[in-house]
């Protein structure tokens, strides 16, 4: 994969990791589905997984 494709794809995993823990915590009217604890505790985990898989890939080294 060329550099500016990596760099896309960890930005767009950060920005989907920032919005879903942003949701998780004061969920959207628009999003009915996420009023619920765990659809809530899903999206946390999910976006939390997202940020710390951006951040890794960030500081990854190719071999």
């Amino acid at each position: 994969m060329n550099r500016t494709g990596r760099i896309i794809g960890i930005v767009l995993m950060l920005v989907l990791g920032v919005v879903l823990l942003y949701l998780a915590f004061q969920p959207s009217k628009l999003f009915l589905f996420l009023h619920g604890f765990g659809e809530r505790i899903g999206c946390g985990i999910i976006g939390a997984f997202l940020i710390f898989a951006g951040v890794m890939n960030l500081f990854h080294r190719k071999k």
